[in-house]
Order: structure tokens, then sequence, then C-alpha cells
């Protein structure tokens, strides 16, 4: 590896591990600021234009939402500051931890009313007819999936490629919440997105999983039924987070959901009981730790690669 290159790799390690450092401190940055919300509202009125119910329009529209995202990028290109910059815009675990810890506080006074308000704030079902138990299990759901689409694959984009790999990711993933949806207006027209966001989502899902794998919870965790329960979810990066998580909190996940009105049941994933309120708290405290062992990862790898002397010619 050439030193430049040498060098610039350890640098956007050492971003992006100081980039989830920064959300924590500070948190996501205003919505009316926020790059991700000016980027939603842009997608949103370009889909006003181009939507056509078609795949041809829907992969318009994606590549459109790319440009946009790689010319907005050129902003963070510095390996070390724009790393961490763009890593921070496109980490979201502060804010993941607040909507989980609002839905908890909102069960734990039993005010459903409330919950059911909440809920949509993390999960794109329908939470008019939950219980304490679904909004419990939604919530538990929506932090292990998140645990990889929000913290750790923007973390690896941007080790692997840099700010600008963060934020490309982030549009990614940020479309496919938009418009990746099996209804009758985005079957077609979000399936290039959807499609996208699996295929950025494939390695970073893994990995999520294997860090929340290695972290020690009291409980055994096969990778074989782990493996064989993530097989027959719908989704082939969500599912096999889900069911790590399942395995290492010892609950039961998956189940019948609801989504604009039609009832989809899912597998059901683990073999422990069904998730309660309690469980929500060790969901966070798990990817809590699988997230701060990546970062740990890579700000010492980072460091040891730039200290590292180059072989000499």
């Amino acid at each position: 590896m050439k030193a430049t290159k040498k060098k610039r790799l350890a640098r956007q390690m050492m971003g992006a591990g100081v980039g989830l450092l920064l959300d924590r401190v500070f948190g996501e940055p205003p919505a009316n600021v926020h790059p991700v919300a000016c980027f939603g509202k842009a997608m949103t009125k370009l889909e006003t234009f181009v939507w056509r119910g078609t795949k041809e329009s829907g992969a318009s529209y994606g590549l459109f939402g790319l440009s946009i995202a790689a010319a907005a990028s050129q902003l963070v290109s510095s390996p070390f500051a724009g790393t961490a910059i763009g890593t921070y815009v496109a980490v979201a675990e502060k804010s993941l931890f607040e909507n989980a810890f609002a839905i908890d506080s909102s069960l734990e006074r039993g005010d459903l009313d409330s919950v059911r308000r909440q809920v949509p704030s993390l999960v794109g079902r329908d939470s008019n007819g939950l219980d304490a138990f679904g909004a419990a299990r939604a919530v538990v759901e929506s932090v292990a999936e998140n645990s990889s689409d929000a913290v750790i694959a923007p973390m690896f984009y941007g080790a692997v490629l840099g700010g600008r790999g963060s934020l490309i990711y982030r549009a990614i993933n940020t479309m496919d919440a938009m418009v990746g949806y099996k209804n009758l207006r985005y079957l077609d027209f979000g399936w290039f997105s959807a499609r996208l966001d699996d295929f950025a989502n494939y390695l970073p899902s893994r990995l999520a999983a294997l860090l929340s794998w290695l972290v020690p919870t009291g409980r055994s965790a096969s990778p074989g039924l782990i493996l064989a329960d993530s097989s027959r979810h719908p989704s082939p990066n969500a599912g096999v987070v889900e069911a790590t998580y399942a395995h290492k909190l010892g609950i039961r996940l998956g189940g019948v959901n609801s989504y604009g009105g039609r009832a989809e049941s899912r597998p059901e994933m683990g073999y422990g009981p069904c998730v309660s309120r309690s469980d929500i708290n060790r969901a966070v405290e798990l990817c809590r730790r699988s997230d701060t062992i990546f970062a740990a990862v890579l700000i010492t790898a980072g460091a040891l690669l730039e200290l590292w002397p180059s072989p000499k010619r």
C-alpha cells in the first residue's frame, strides 16, 4: 500500500470513530439545517416531478438523489476532519436511543396513546392497534435494525471511503426510507432505491450482527441458530441483526405487523419470552456497546496504521 493511501485510510478510520463520539456529545443538528433533512425535503419535491409508478422513473429518482449526495459530499473530502464531520452527520445513534427511551417512559406510565404517537418515529408499521408488548417489540426490532442502518453502516463507509462514503450511504438509506415500500404507489417506483439499500447494507448489517454477537450478555447465541432464523426474514439485511439481538437478549422477535392497514406475518426469531418494556434498555445497551467496540477498533487501528512506518524502497 502506498504511503499516501495508507495515511488516508488511517485518518478515515480514526475520523469515522470520532464521528460517533461527536454524535454522542452533540446529537443531530437542528432539523432546519440538518443535511439529511434537507436532502429528504429535496427528494420529496423531486418525487412530485418524476413519479410515474414505474421502475424506470424510480431509477431516475434514485440516480438523481445519488448525484445530489455525491456533489454535496465533496465538501467533506478531508481524510480526517471530513470523515469525522460526514460520519457525524450520517450517524443517528443518539436520536435512536432518545426515541427508544421516550417510548419506554410512556410505556412505564401506561400511556398507550403517547406510545402509539411515538412509535412511527422509529418504525414504518401501523401503530394504532399496538399494545404494550407490540410497542416494546417494535422498539427492540428498530434498535436492532438501526444498529446497522444508522450507526455501523455510516461508520463503515466513512472508514473505507471517507466522509463522502458516509453521506452517500445515508442518502441511499434515506431514499429507501422514503420510497422503499411494497404498496401500490411505491412497489415499482421504490424498487431501485430498495435494491440499492439492500446492496449498500449487505456488509454493514453482517458486521453489526458480528459486533453484537461479540458483546458479552451472559447468554449463548449459536451462530447456526441465528443464521437459520435470519434466513426466514423477508429482509436480507435486517433479519441477521434482529436474529442476533433475539438470541443475545434471550427474547422472541417477529410476529404479525401491520403496514398500511395490511397485516404481514414475520417469522419468529429466538426462543425466549415475548418482548417486554425492560428489554428496551437491554437492546439499547447492546447497541451502544457494539457501536463502542467498532469505534474503538477503528480509532486504535487507524492510529497504529498512521504511526506504522512505511517500508523504505
